[in-house]
């Protein structure tokens, strides 16, 4: 909003009508969720953009506008982050408000694409002069978003009378945590099951992969075409249901070659704007484009050229892996180190996500082509430890390297706290820098309490300080939300006298409203802020209203308030009008100034039709004359085929000067598949049950297999047992796999394969089982034996196995009827009866070893005789008989 400084009045009246505006403010409403505007000095206005609500991977955009109605140029600083830590391209660092003029703060803001709905980023710009710094705040929240979407499901091909498995993915691509059920028909009537069945909710951003069994019936002619519909059911949102084809052939559903192809998917965004004297080229260009090479390795080039700037604001080339991230050009950098960089850029960004993460930055380089900066970083997760080093090889430095940490202490001796301690270093310079700190932090369910101390020298302008912050938040009651605080800080710069300032600070908030103060006591004077305000949401009508106050008393005597109220009518949930009425007073060594605005804005969306409008008018109410200070209308319109194109005409003024343009804007998405020059192997490993060659949906895999390629381990196979080499060279290659692997054996240890250009060979790669070995002890007697007895134990009986070295292999005892089993690998055995008690021994004669080959044929039947002893017939005379042979007959026993 544009504002003209026109009037004045006494000061009496100015201070009676603001304290009216606060005190009704505050009764009636605090709470500020809409623009504002707000003063950073007298004389210095700032305007606030509004809240935003956006979608995931959206942009957001935040213009804050900075007017000097003073006759002085203002030199500020400027610096903004996130706190949710999304992307940030920030503001320019310095600022020259020339009299009277006028300067815009941009910072955009990139949302994640998996973040839940409703979760709200603070946007924190931080201005600053020589004493004074003023803090400004925006919110951006995630919409709730309810899109589901089914990847599409390529056509499957089966045999008569087997089972097919299907998976199929659902994205959840909204910000709401989705629940669902699954209605699966089939257009033939064959037997379907949902096998991975889970009732678990689908987060934002996530994939849930859906396992499908298929019985294919045995007596389903060739030829036949299958249709599975897919349908989800509860109160989700609506989606199409999914078509899934199974074509009946009479070929054998094995592993086949691929033909290779890169995807990449593109985005332009191409602005065309009026050419000015100061502008290189009359064109915006951001252009991004992704591939990827192989399952786990993606490739991005992204450009960004403006038409003030000679070269691309940013331009990096970056290689993702599985462990590992490369970026390579014009880009910003996510330093988190205590000491930040001399610079906003970085030439180089490389980050090792292993067991030990480590980062490598490289900064921009010098006309020499040497860097500015470089730095790493190494983190112990285990131990809670973060470790940073960066050198410093500017000309003009205070410092030339920089030794941080940062240690965070989770078995605190302090019940219930949490403390973190951080301290840096600077060596190189004239002395030592040192910079340091802790945090304590305490959080329950109903409050937060925080604690932070910190002590040093800043790095870069050799400004010693000490500060302590106490910050406390408490939401013990619902819906009220009090916030208190006090900061302590002295600051001593080099060639500037000792600077204490003390600030206590509180905000509370209850529903819609909202009311903050702040006092601050410095060393050169005091300032004092009031800051109220409410905002009014209906089903289609939202009306805010906001009252800032200042009284500064430092050098010059200030006093500046803010009235600004807002009302939007929204016709549809994307049609809308509002309208904007603000009055602002400024009082400065007994001058007083005012400036009313008003302003209208809206945006049409029929419904069905691909276009769009939208515009924008601000109209100075100052007297004696009414004027427009800003216009903007458009049209955009969105074509099919992932194209829109936005055409709009704009006039806003440059300090006096009215500026008129015509800006066309055009956006286009698309999708390619290029061939690449290289070739690649892929296959699967797994047990062949049924010994044919063919790996069944039955059949078990083998995952941790090794892969030899040309004498070279390149690989290992995954838990599904399948294996990649993406990039292979073109003609004879070799691959190798061992023998025997957890405890199966191949016949196939080494393969000779051809590879051609974009063409990726499959590769099978079957084990068998060892072979069953079914063996039986049995008696061998004679026919005439009439003394043998009816059944003898043979569980003490053991048999041995060697192999070809003498090497015992297993050793097994006897089922009670002397059968026993074993499984071995191909190859020639040994086997040797052992008996484990003497009385098997005295009993049998010990059978001779049986040498014998184990084949790939199964089972293999070994019979083992045992013979008895012999026994001589022994005769015996009376002296050997018992008493009872003796007895003589009675009439008794008779």
């Amino acid at each position: 909003m544009i504002r003209k400084l026109v009037g004045r009045c006494p000061k009496s009246m100015l201070l009676f009508v603001g304290l009216i505006i606060i005190l009704g403010t505050t009764l009636a409403s605090p709470g500020v969720h809409a623009a504002e505007d707000a003063l950073f000095t007298a004389g210095i206005l700032v305007t606030l953009p509004p809240d935003q609500e956006v979608e995931p991977q959206e942009v957001a955009t935040y213009i804050f506008r900075l007017e000097n109605r003073t006759t002085e140029t203002i030199f500020l600083k400027a610096r903004a982050f996130s706190t949710q830590g999304w992307p940030l391209l920030g503001p320019t660092e310095e600022l020259v408000l020339a009299p009277g003029g006028e300067e815009y703060v941009v910072c955009s803001l990139l949302v994640p694409s998996s973040v839940a709905a409703g979760t709200e980023d603070r946007l924190h710009l931080f201005l600053s002069e020589q004493k004074t710094e003023r803090e400004y705040i925006v919110h951006t929240k995630v919409k709730a978003v309810r899109h589901l979407k089914w990847d599409p499901a390529p056509l499957y091909r089966a045999e008569a009378g087997t089972e097919i498995f299907i998976p199929v993915r659902l994205l959840n691509l909204g910000t709401t945590t989705e629940q669902f059920a699954l209605e699966i028909d089939s257009e033939n009537g064959w037997p379907v099951y949902w096998l991975n069945q889970t009732s678990n909710p689908l987060d934002p951003g996530q994939a849930r992969e859906i396992l499908l069994s298929c019985l294919v019936p045995p007596a389903t002619p060739g030829g036949t075409l299958e249709e599975i519909t897919l349908r989800l059911q509860g109160s989700g949102p609506e989606l199409p249901p999914l078509k899934v084809k199974v074509l009946i052939t009479g070929a054998q559903n094995a592993l086949r070659d691929q033909e290779l192809a890169i995807p990449v998917s593109s985005a332009v965004n191409f602005s065309y704007l009026p050419p000015t004297p100061e502008a290189g080229m009359p064109w915006n260009l951001i252009w991004r484009t992704s591939g990827e090479l192989s399952a786990d390795t993606r490739v991005d080039l992204f450009f960004s050229g403006t038409h003030e700037a000679a070269l691309p604001s940013t331009t990096y080339l970056g290689v993702t892996g599985d462990q590992w991230t490369l970026r390579l050009g014009a880009l910003g950098h996510n330093w988190d180190g205590l000491i930040p960089p001399p610079t906003y850029s970085s030439l180089l960004y490389y980050q090792n996500r292993s067991a030990l993460p480590w980062s490598l930055w490289v900064g921009p380089t010098t006309t020499e082509a040497a860097p500015l900066w470089w730095g790493t970083k190494f983190e112990l997760p285990r131990a809670n430890l973060r470790l940073n080093y960066m050198q410093n090889l500017e000309e003009e430095r205070h410092f030339q390297h920089a030794l941080s940490a940062a240690y965070q202490l989770y078995a605190s001796p302090l019940y219930g706290w949490n403390i973190t301690t951080h301290g840096a270093v600077g060596l190189g310079g004239a002395s030592p820098l040192t910079h340091g700190g802790l945090i304590l932090n305490r959080r329950t369910e109903d409050w937060d309490l925080t604690g932070e101390y910190n002590k040093g020298t800043d790095f870069y302008t050799l400004t010693a300080f000490d500060e302590l912050a106490l910050s406390t938040y408490t939401y013990a009651i619902e819906g009220l939300r009090l916030a208190t605080g006090y900061t302590w800080r002295a600051e001593n710069p080099p060639a500037a006298p000792l600077l204490h300032s003390n600030k206590v600070w509180t905000d509370f908030s209850f529903g819609d409203y909202r009311l903050g103060l702040a006092h601050t006591y410095r060393s050169d004077g005091r300032i004092n802020e009031i800051k109220a305000g409410t905002t009014k949401r209906q089903a289609r009508n939202i009306f805010s209203f906001s009252a800032n106050y200042i009284h500064e008393d430092l050098s010059v005597l200030r006093q500046s308030l803010l009235l600004s109220g807002r009302y939007r009518f929204r016709v549809t949930s994307e049609n809308y009008l509002e309208a904007l009425l603000s009055e602002t007073f400024t009082f400065e060594e007994a001058t007083m100034n005012k400036r009313p605005e008003l302003g209208l804005r809206w945006r049409y969306v029929p419904v069905r039709q691909p276009w769009s409008c939208f515009g924008l008018i601000q109209w100075d109410l100052s007297s004696p004359l009414y004027k427009i200070t800003a216009l903007q209308t458009g049209l955009s319109r969105q074509m099919a085929s992932g194209t829109s194109w936005q055409i709009y005409a704009q006039l806003f003024y440059d300090e006096q000067d009215p500026v008129y343009s015509m800006n066309f804007r055009l956006q286009h998405q698309d999708l390619f598949r290029i061939p690449p020059p290289w070739s690649g192997l892929h296959g699967k490993a797994f047990v062949d049950l049924d010994r044919n060659g063919l790996h069944s949906p039955d059949e078990p895999v083998l995952a941790g297999l090794p892969v030899v390629f040309n004498g070279k381990k390149e690989t290992v196979t995954d838990a599904d047992g399948n294996w990649e080499i993406a990039f292979t060279g073109t003609g004879l290659q070799f691959i190798e796999f061992p023998a025997q692997f957890d405890g199966y054996y191949t016949l196939q240890a080494r393969k000779e394969v051809i590879t051609e250009a974009q063409k990726s060979v499959a590769v099978l790669v079957p084990y068998l089982p060892p072979t069953e070995v079914h063996g039986r002890l049995s008696i061998d007697r004679p026919a005439d034996d009439l003394f043998a007895a009816e059944a003898t134990d043979l569980s003490q009986v053991v048999v041995a196995v060697f192999d070809h070295n003498n090497n015992l292999v297993i050793e097994k005892s006897a089922d009670q009827d002397g059968a026993f089993f074993l499984t071995l690998l191909p190859g020639e055995y040994r086997l040797e009866v052992v008996f484990k008690t003497p009385a098997l021994a005295e009993a049998y004669e010990q059978p001779q070893p049986i040498t014998f080959e184990v084949t790939a044929a199964s089972p293999l039947l070994l019979s083992i005789p045992l013979r008895p002893v012999p026994k001589e017939i022994e005769f015996f005379h009376d002296e050997g008989l018992p008493l009872e042979f003796y007895e003589t007959y009675t009439e008794d026993n008779w």
